[in-house]
């Protein structure tokens, strides 16, 4: 009871009669706020309070954003250290100029700026506003332009100081910087919260990862302090009484002392680790003392507290300059007005490099405002196109990329290119399926069908992406097939559609146009190139698609998609029962419905949804045991794929392969054993896993093209031609062809050094080869030479720049009216024709004076079958003599019925080719009508601009018609009466 009593004196005589210059005052020049401890808050007003939260809240954050008050907010998380029970603010994060700068717990000399790890010193530059970012004593300090100051020193000390401007605009755990303490605590909502935790609350940050599982309140040691450890708390505290007293004296009038002894008693009451409490109040006692210009004596010996432990070449000071030396400037000391403070000081002769003490020949690098240490190497922008180096405190820049398979991303603080974490869906076979989430179905449709396709991608970065898949039956397999295979697969990506076909190899339709792989499209963002046995789609954000053109598609889409794709792979949302949803996001339990739900319609195309119960084929009895054993490779523990099993269920693919095999029919069923043992090596290999080799000269013998022999793990890129990259070649283990010693691959096969391809602005030419650019402005040649050239050309004035029949080129302008009523005229603009009627196509417009008028009209009808518009005829005039071609293909030539071939005195010419009837006249016209009920129009350069019609004129501006937003031509009929 006695030394009770001493210490109770003895504080008592410590705090009787200390005024604090931390009042709240109406009209300030700044306010602060700080954290510390378990935490104990004081607000920019004054308000001292004690919050036990475990979770990340709002210190504070602008309320009323302006031009002249930008938008900030400034966060603390409140963490427990490894050695104590209670929470201290372990992070700190400033988000202001939409940049996100972070502070973590002994994370000393660097910050996170936008997820990255920057070295200090840093300076952040945007159109908004500047950000300071420097290291002072044993704390970063983190400044804006508009007067907010955020320092943290690493370890559960935090403060905030705003400009007087800003007093009632504020919110957050720090109040609302008004000048009356008594109404701090107002909720986000601005009411006044009821208690201290549900202030803190009001202010928690949502939907923080990791943070799943923490508190708003007091947890552990929650209750009440007792007699006995008030006692305790007492006398341990006490111990500060004496220094706070003597070594503390002169800054008891900036800075209350009692605060921090009520602070210490609090907390262990409240079971908090005290092992270094004493040193580490202390020392944030000294630090709010120094900054505020008081000068404190060494309480380190007296307190029994050691020195911080610095860098090599350094040494602590408990009075140092608040301004370090560094390798960016040596001579700040010397010009610092702030007051000293404790901190670790270089040694002389070394200078401050982010968390080192290095002599001035090892300094870094400024870059943009990032202090880079010698040797460092980053990313310089987000895309990870540029490689910054930092050597000899000179900067190096280099162009790079991170090529396919790769993304860049960052992770533990450092940008680099890092491998897609994915999931794939497999369709092969009949088709068999197995989803995203690995839910296996099989579903029978000979349609065009949505695989995959982004989904509800509004609100993310993620780009939108389309893979269709066209099934057929397969009459390879049989006369009369059971079985249905992918006919071909479309990728379609940023406007961009290419499409691999079966045993098309080496070929890729690329928006109409047929080009040789590999191939580079959207300035390297999508790449098309031959892996193995299969055809590779892949994209710089991570989908791929495989297809070996002929049984096996794969559609591989990073994590980043889960529950946002859709169609016959699924949703990617980790769940196998809600596979089946339709379009309108109903489940449904009916696979066939569900597959028929994403069918593409595809005019003119006749197919079936598949078959249902019964209708399906069945495996004899008869001829199972035998294919059994034959797909029995597959899962056989000692066998060539054994390796696979535990990385990739084999059970699904014997079942596939059974099945297939079985109701192929004994005469065929050998080549679907094949494919089927190679779908499972493809999803093997795909997945990293090196399989044995499983052919024999007696089981699916693998013929090789000339100058290659056969490999499990084929690698021809260790040999390619010149000019192929890393890109377009990919080095991976996959089942295929090897080149022989001498010869080199070309992106398909192996040839001669000579005879290798040229490859020129993403495209494969073979020797001799020309192809034309997408804009026409350009023809890429390649010569005996192999050496690619590009020469400029252009179109002419009547020509325009599209594909015809898969080859792009300059072609005369077309006015085309498709059989379903698409329409699209002279300059390119395309609709759809919705009125049936009679129509002007094409005249010579009124008031011109040429040589042979002329007038187009076409009989647009409903067509009783399809339900859509077709041309039921065309009708032609040619000064006097007026030309019928009705719907039967009849021609009639001034009322008559006419044979044809037929040659008219006016130089019209009327002849009949394949199913297509042509109208010519020459230098003037030329009309085809298909029996498809098409209609293609071409006008001569001569009267180009004296024509008018739906088909517009070929060098106006605008078109005669309207095209509407809707895509539709809206044209007035004309009264006229067929004879």
């Amino acid at each position: 009871m006695e030394m009770r009593g001493v210490l109770c004196c003895l504080a008592t005589l410590l705090l009787a009669g200390q005024a604090s210059s931390e009042q709240a005052a109406s009209s300030k020049e700044e306010g602060t706020c700080w954290a510390m401890g378990d935490p104990h808050y004081r607000t920019f007003d004054g308000y001292y309070y004690n919050f036990m939260g475990s979770c990340s809240y709002v210190l504070a954050k602008n309320m009323q954003v302006d031009h002249t008050h930008p938008a900030f907010e400034v966060t603390a998380k409140n963490t427990k250290t490894a050695d104590s029970l209670l929470t201290s603010v372990g992070e700190v994060t400033v988000n202001v100029f939409d940049q996100v700068v972070k502070m973590v717990r002994k994370e000393f000399s660097m910050v996170w700026v936008d997820g990255e790890i920057w070295n200090l010193p840093a300076t952040l530059t945007s159109p908004k506003g500047e950000i300071n970012l420097r290291q002072s004593g044993l704390s970063v300090i983190l400044t804006t332009d508009f007067g907010l100051t955020v320092q943290y020193d690493w370890k559960e000390y935090v403060k905030v100081t705003m400009p007087g401007s800003f007093m009632g605009r504020v919110g957050g755990l720090c109040g609302d910087f008004d000048g009356n303490r008594d109404n701090d605590l107002v909720k986000l909502d601005g009411s006044a919260a009821e208690s201290i935790e549900a202030f803190g609350k009001a202010w928690k940050v949502p939907n923080q990862k990791g943070e799943e599982g923490c508190k708003d309140e007091c947890t552990g040691n929650c209750g009440g302090c007792g007699w006995t450890k008030r006692l305790a708390a007492d006398v341990f505290c006490g111990v500060m009484t004496p220094i706070l007293s003597f070594q503390f004296r002169a800054c008891h009038a900036v800075i209350e002392p009692h605060i921090f002894f009520d602070m210490c008693k609090f907390d262990y009451c409240h079971g908090g680790e005290m092992k270094n409490y004493i040193c580490d109040m202390l020392q944030v006692y000294t630090d709010a003392c120094q900054r505020a210009g008081v000068h404190v004596t060494d309480w380190r010996a007296v307190a029994k507290c050691p020195e911080p432990t610095c860098p090599e070449h350094s040494h602590f000071e408990n009075c140092g300059s608040a301004c370090p030396s560094t390798c960016e400037d040596p001579s700040a000391p010397s010009k610092c007005k702030a007051s000293c403070v404790q901190t670790c000081t270089c040694d002389e002769g070394y200078y401050r490099s982010g968390n080192k003490c290095v002599r001035k020949d090892e300094c870094g690098c400024d870059y943009k405002g990032r202090y880079l240490q010698s040797g460092q190497t980053i990313w310089a922008d987000d895309q990870c196109t540029e490689r910054v180096t930092c050597t000899s405190s000179k900067i190096k820049t280099e162009q790079s990329s991170c090529g396919l398979y790769k993304r860049c991303a960052v992770k533990n603080g450092k940008r680099s290119c890092e491998a897609f974490t994915s999931s794939t869906c497999t369709i092969s076979g009949d088709p068999h399926y197995n989803t995203f989430d690995n839910q296996t179905y099989d579903f029978m449709g000979t349609c065009t069908y949505v695989a995959a396709e982004g989904c509800h991608l509004d609100g993310t970065d993620l780009k939108p992406f389309s893979v269709v898949v066209e099934n057929e039956k397969w009459y390879a397999m049989s006369d009369d097939p059971k079985v249905s295979v992918a006919k071909l697969v479309a990728v379609t990506v940023d406007g961009t559609t290419i499409i691999l076909r079966k045993n098309q190899v080496g070929l890729a339709m690329v928006n109409g146009a047929i080009l040789n792989l590999p191939l580079t499209l959207n300035n390297g963002q999508i790449v098309v190139q031959q892996i193995g046995n299969n055809d590779v789609i892949s994209t710089n954000f991570g989908l791929k698609v495989a297809y070996d053109l002929i049984y096996h598609v794969t559609v591989t889409v990073p994590t980043s998609y889960a529950g946002k794709t859709c169609g016959l792979c699924g949703n990617f949302n980790d769940k196998k029962d809600d596979e089946f949803q339709l379009p309108d996001g109903k489940l449904t339990k009916d696979v066939t419905a569900f597959g028929a739900s994403w069918k593409v319609g595809v005019p003119g195309v006749v197919c079936e949804d598949g078959c249902v119960g019964d209708s399906c084929p069945k495996c004899p009895e008869s001829e199972r045991t035998k294919i059994e054993s034959d797909c029995s490779i597959i899962t056989d523990p000692k066998g060539p794929f054994a390796a696979c099993h535990a990385v990739l269920d084999p059970e699904s693919y014997y079942r596939d392969c059974v099945y297939d095999v079985c109701v192929s029919g004994l005469k065929r069923g050998i080549q679907m054993l094949c494919h089927s043992i190679n779908a499972y090596v493809i999803d093997c290999q795909d997945v990293g896993v090196q399989v044995l080799n499983w052919r024999t000269p007696e089981l699916c013998p693998k013929t090789c093209p000339a100058n290659s022999h056969y490999d499990i793990c084929a690698s021809p890129c260790k040999t390619p031609c010149p000019g192929l990259t890393s890109a377009t070649c990919a080095d991976v283990c996959a089942e295929g062809c090897t080149c022989n010693t001498g010869f080199y691959f070309n992106g398909t096969g192996c040839v001669a050094k000579d005879d290798c391809s040229c490859y020129i602005n993403g495209r494969t030419l073979k020797i001799g080869e020309t192809i034309v650019s997408d804009d026409c402005s350009a023809k890429y040649v390649c010569p005996k030479s192999g050496v690619g050239k590009i020469e400029p050309m252009s179109c002419n004035a009547d020509e325009t720049c599209k594909v015809r029949n898969g080859i792009r080129g300059c072609y005369l302008k077309q006015c085309i009216l498709g059989e379903d009523g698409a329409f699209s005229t002279f300059d390119g603009r395309v609709g759809h024709v919705e009125e049936h009627g009679m129509y002007d196509l094409v005249k010579i417009c009124e008031d011109t004076v040429v040589d042979g008028w002329f007038r187009i009209m076409m009989n647009l009808q409903l067509c009783d079958k399809t339900g859509q518009i077709s041309a039921a005829g065309i009708i032609t005039f040619f000064d006097d003599v007026s030309i019928i071609i009705n719907s039967k293909f009849e021609a009639w030539v001034n009322g008559r019925k006419t044979h044809l071939p037929i040659e008219m005195n006016n130089g019209v010419l009327i002849q009949e080719f394949d199913e297509h009837l042509v109208i010519e006249k020459r230098s003037a016209v030329v009309v085809t009508y298909s029996r498809s009920l098409e209609i293609t129009v071409t006008v001569s350069e001569s009267i180009a601009m004296e024509v008018c019609g739906a088909c517009g004129k070929i060098r106006a501006p605008q078109m005669e018609s309207s095209l509407l937003h809707t895509n539709t031509f809206q044209w007035s009929p004309i009264h006229f009466t067929m004879w």
